[in-house]
């Protein structure tokens, strides 16, 4: 912009002045670069009042006064600026990339279009127009827009990482992970682009693809976080804990701010049999010091005990998804006249989902809403009762929980453990679960809430086979078998498995495992315990697709005799599954929570001497079992019976011990107000 060389009065800025108008307005717009809102918005309105008639000082009085805080009044300035002169740009381009930021990708759209309408060969335009159709959910404008922007400009780094979103967000999976390929080809430090394709090779369960993608964008930025972070999780997949958490330690000094990474660092701790409970109480210390507040504002709730609550919970797996299946059957049930039930959704909806959203009195989606934002969008729903279903696992929002939006704050389900959160009023439990000495990382602020029987209540997946006799019938021999995740899978756990194998001549172990070379080294491992490789066999890892539910899978138990829980992480889904399938499970009961699920389920359907204190004991069990092949063929038949008729099927009943015991939390809460029942 050029002013008039005209100066009716000097320019002042801190202690200098200007009698030159374009020195201060470039002085300005440089204040304005370096995130100097202030005073630059001070020189833009002593030059309007100088220049009245300047539509670009009023443009960019509007630009400073958004990136200042103050959004409504600068939207204002830009709209009238364009209405003065609307044939400029600029000026389109820039408010519809402040709407961008804003997440008003509609008008945003609106207002890119004319800017290419009015500059049709400015390449950033149709990088933003994509951006803008990213958010529409239009993947393919935003293929074509990005497209036309590398054809403008070849050298756009940008643009090439976004296309490859745009192709993945299409479907066009292939076609998305062939551009990747081609743009590290020609730029192999493109870390964005690198760490996307790792990404999407572990999505496809190429763990050593992904692996090799994450090790070449950590060789073109060595100290940058995510890579590392995303690496650290392949090794937590390759069943290599220690590994994981020295790199996740190194993300967590890197980006203290970050904490998703920090939560990643948490979960997997609890994999690493090295980690001590003291270790794990300390990271959950240090996570409250960064991220949950000094003070925390009040509710305003009304402390009526017996009126209706509004009760929210908070997922990144309202899908088909271990966290998902065990929710949905007590969400659907809540009785209506006592519970207003609000869901609030990290993550897109499946087919499955749905289900969720339709049982909800109110639904909202969270997905990249900043903290802030969504605990305000909850104090706004007045929610009584707010329940976080994953603790530290991936997608978590323990941020907004930080935050207290509403007066009773409960964990549950993402795993059996506490959250640690100094502002988590509850953990929702049962007797089993906790250890004989109590918790020893949960904040001093957290209760157990124990539900009687079980903390959990099984619906088996849609699409379960029927069961078959057991394998060593068909006189092949016993197979034992696990279907945890290989994470949980270490050298304690496998040294008792070939103990077991070799007191059972004939036997084999069948395991779950995604492609990799992780399950060569799981071989390797046994058969320097003394197992022979030919004994050892894995069902590939297939990811779930509108087409192939978890129930299809459950055909896998139908080839064991007898299943091994892992340890000092139990499984629990996993757990449920072979019990419904007729799959007797030995568990070996930890000192933590996390170690006592298959305590708590194997209790609940009668099964509670396969549930054993020692490895010697569980050794001894599994090898008792494989003995009694009678047995294993009773079991087939009389397990899943069981199971109908135990607590762990009693959806009903659950989701009345639910209500009752959010109920009390609810009274509590009211007494400490000064309201009694």
């Amino acid at each position: 912009m050029m002013l008039a060389n005209r100066c009716l009065e000097c320019f002042a800025e801190r202690d200098v002045q200007f009698t030159d108008p374009q020195a201060a307005l470039n002085h300005a717009m440089a204040l304005h670069r370096e995130g100097q809102h202030a005073a630059a918005e001070d020189i833009y309105r002593q030059l309007l009042a100088a220049f009245p008639d300047a539509t670009d000082i009023l443009h960019l009085l509007g630009l400073v006064e958004i990136d200042g805080g103050r959004a409504d009044e600068g939207f204002a300035k830009m709209r009238e600026a364009i209405r003065l002169s609307p044939g400029i740009p600029h000026y389109h381009a820039n408010l519809g990339a402040r709407l961008l930021d804003r997440r008003s990708p509609e008008e945003a759209a609106a207002c890119l279009r004319e800017a290419i309408r009015l500059q049709p060969d400015m390449p950033t335009h149709y990088f933003n127009l994509g951006n803008a159709c990213l958010q529409l959910r239009r993947a393919s404008d935003a293929v074509e827009a990005y497209r036309q922007a590398l054809r403008l400009q070849p050298d756009y780094p940008d643009s090439e990482l976004q296309l490859g979103i745009a192709l993945h967000t299409d479907g066009r999976r292939s076609e998305a992970m062939d551009w990747y390929r081609g743009v590290l080809a020609r730029r192999p430090a493109h870390l964005a682009v690198a760490t996307n394709l790792g990404a999407m090779l572990q999505e496809d369960c190429d763990l050593d693809g992904a692996a090799d993608c994450f090790r070449q964008a950590i060789q073109a930025q060595p100290d940058h976080p995510v890579p590392l972070n995303n690496l650290a999780v392949i090794h937590k997949e390759l069943g290599e804990a220690g590994e994981a958490v020295r790199r996740l330690k190194q993300c967590v000094e890197l980006d203290p701010a970050s904490a998703s990474m920090h939560s990643n660092l948490i979960l997997i701790m609890h994999y690493d049999p090295a980690t001590t409970a003291a270790d794990l109480r300390a990271e959950h210390v240090r996570w409250n010091a960064r991220f949950v507040p000094k003070q925390l504002p009040p509710h305003a709730n009304k402390a009526e005990p017996r009126r209706r609550l509004r009760v929210g919970f908070v997922s990144a797996d309202f899908r088909d998804h271990v966290v998902g299946r065990a929710l949905l059957p007590s969400f659907r049930r809540h009785e209506q006249g006592d519970f207003e039930i609000y869901g609030y959704s990290a993550s897109p909806a499946d087919p499955f989902g749905r289900a969720f959203q339709e049982a909800a009195a109110g639904w909202r989606e969270i997905g990249g809403i900043p903290p802030a934002e969504v605990a305000a969008m909850i104090r706004g729903d007045q929610i009584d009762i707010l329940i976080d279903v994953a603790l530290h696992t991936s997608d978590n929002r323990l941020e907004v929980f930080a935050l207290k939006p509403a007066p009773v704050q409960a964990s549950w389900l993402g795993y059996p453990e506490t959250s640690g959160l100094a502002t988590m009023d509850y953990r929702i439990t049962d007797a089993l679960l906790e250890p004989p000495g109590g918790n020893l990382l949960a904040d001093a602020a957290e209760q157990a809430c124990l539900l009687p029987d079980c903390w959990t209540c099984y619906e088996p997946p849609a699409g379960y086979p029927e069961i078959t006799p057991p394998p060593c019938l068909a006189g092949q021999g016993i197979t034992f078998g696990s279907l945890n995740n290989t994470c949980k899978i270490n050298d304690q756990v496998l040294r008792a498995w070939a103990r077991i194998l070799e007191a059972v001549p004939g036997s084999r172990l069948r395991l779950l495992a995604k492609q990799g070379s992780h399950r060569r080294s799981i071989v390797e491992k046994l058969s320097g315990m003394g197992v022979s490789a030919e004994r050892i066999s894995f069902f590939d890892y297939v990811p779930l697709t509108p087409e192939l539910s978890q129930g299809a899978l459950l055909h896998r138990y139908n080839e064991i005799d007898v299943a091994l829980d892992t340890f000092p992480y139990t499984g629990m889904t996993t757990t449920l599954d072979a019990l419904w399938m007729g799959v007797p499970v030995v568990s070996l009961v930890g000192e933590r929570n996390l170690g006592r699920a298959g305590l708590s389920l194997l209790t609940n359907v009668g099964m509670a001497e396969l549930a054993v204190t020692d490895v010697d004991a569980y050794v001894a069990q599994a090898v008792a079992l494989s003995r009694q092949p009678d047995r294993l063929a009773r079991l087939r038949q009389e397990l899943r019976p069981r199971m109908l008729t135990s607590p762990l099927l009693d959806a009903e009943g659950f989701t009345r011990r639910l209500e009752t015991a959010l109920r009390d939390m609810w009274v509590a809460w009211c007494e400490r107000q000064g309201k009694v029942a």
